[in-house]
């Protein structure tokens, strides 16, 4: 019997590597049944998207609680600590509760480990998340899925509303190599009759998603069509737009996460809270309490000045075209010094592309994990007449620091690799 987090954490690193990305639902469902079905006696809003749905969740969790309910959100991967993907409102989980809940599960994966059908790491988590969330008694649950939506483990639940935020080429050798074939995957989310909100507004992938939903009688809203922003203004630490879906306008919502996606994120919360109002009323003094309230570590995040330091978890192309962008709209006149790190599966060669386009320098490392790309192999990929190559990211880092005022330096390209560098950052404040 594992005994302490670090056991705990000890066990899911040699797990992930063991048994890694193993996906279906079969397995999940057996070890939901052996612990009595704790997630269907759960509210949920299930979210899925190649980028925007940990945002999303996050709006729309802080929309929640100003109204005064109590919120568990469920989301993945982490920054610093394993626990941060099981929270209550605002607080994750403590080590001891942590510890508790995968003791209840511990006979229930050795029994399954022994047959030969043993969980993965990530469901192991997600059956977690469910028992903690049944005990805590929460009003309903904010669930990310992991990965895709139609066999992620996440989706064995009857949500109250689901959400597909956005689509792009990620994961292809899993979700598929169009954008139609990963929306499809991601459109596994949709149930019977349970509203879907979509932020997919590219014609194809949008049509797959809109047809899964007239499939399954399920109410479907889009972007743009549905759901229309307005008068978007965007200021040094606010952005302001007004919100039209429905019989609902709201003039000049406010926001401190800044980036122009972030107002579509935060649209698509907006319209889910609306689309609920009949089982969760939110009161508009609520709903912009909570969008101006919201943060979320490791998006635009920007942790230090002179030099300014901004950390951004983008992970895949489309996530990178919008961290340029945000890039160009915040600092127009200043030289950008990266620090890229990525992971072997994602599509780095075209995320190194855009960087090599607008960086005034690369700095090129890697980091301890199982689907880590070589610092060599990303080195070698970028075209940038400044690029470097250190293969310890601590001094890697000390060195892209070694900027002008004026500069601003971005550590992207993974959030594994962005929880690493966020808590070295946070211990080393004084020395980096």
């Amino acid at each position: 019997m594992l005994t302490t987090i670090n056991e705990i954490n000890q066990f899911f690193e040699h797990r992930s590597v063991r048994l890694g990305m193993n996906f279906g639902l079969s397995r999940m469902e057996q070890l939901l049944a052996k612990l009595g079905n704790p997630h269907k006696e759960l509210k949920y809003i299930h979210l899925a998207g190649s980028n925007g749905k940990g945002s999303t969740l996050h709006y729309i969790k802080e929309m929640m609680i100003a109204e005064g309910y109590t919120i568990a959100s469920f989301t993945s991967p982490y920054l610093e600590k394993m626990n941060e993907q099981l929270k209550i409102n605002d607080e994750m989980i403590q080590d001891e509760d942590f510890v508790a809940v995968f003791q209840l599960l511990w006979p229930v994966i050795q029994e399954m480990d022994e047959a030969g059908n043993g969980p993965t790491q990530f469901e192991i988590l997600t059956a977690m998340a469910f028992c903690y969330f049944k005990n805590c008694k929460v009003d309903i649950v904010l669930l990310e899925a992991g990965l895709g939506g139609r066999l992620d483990s996440t989706n064995v639940i009857e949500p109250l509303l689901s959400i597909i935020t956005s689509i792009s080429l990620e994961h292809t050798n899993i979700l598929g190599n169009t954008l139609a074939e990963i929306a499809s995957e991601k459109a596994g989310i949709i149930k019977k009759g349970a509203p879907i909100v979509s932020g997919v507004t590219e014609e194809e992938p949008a049509q797959v998603i809109q047809q899964k939903a007239q499939s399954l009688k399920a109410p479907y809203f889009q972007l743009t069509k549905d759901i229309v922003i307005r008068n978007l203004e965007q200021r040094e630490a606010v952005q302001s737009f007004t919100f039209a879906f429905r019989d609902t306008v709201l003039e000049q919502l406010e926001l401190q996460m800044l980036g122009r996606h972030q107002v579509d994120n935060a649209a698509l919360a907006v319209a889910a809270v609306v689309l609920l109002q009949d089982s969760f009323t939110v009161s508009e003094e609520s709903i912009r309490k909570g969008l101006r309230e919201a943060k979320w570590n490791g998006r635009f995040e920007k942790i230090q000045d002179k030099p300014t330091i901004i950390l951004d978890g983008a992970h895949n192309p489309a996530g990178i075209g919008v961290l340029i962008q945000t890039l160009k709209e915040r600092y127009p006149k200043q030289n950008y010094r990266f620090v890229f790190s990525a992971l072997r599966d994602k599509n780095y060669s075209e995320m190194i592309r855009l960087v090599d386009d607008v960086a005034s320098d690369i700095f090129f490392t890697e980091f301890t994990h199982e689907r880590a790309e070589k610092a060599t192999v990303l080195y070698e990929t970028s075209d940038a007449k400044q690029k470097h190559i250190d293969f310890n990211w601590q001094t890697c880092l000390t060195h892209a620091l070694a900027a002008e005022e004026d500069e601003i330096v971005v550590v992207t390209g993974s959030l594994y690799f962005l929880s690493l560098v966020r808590g070295y950052m946070k211990e080393h404040k004084d020395k980096v």
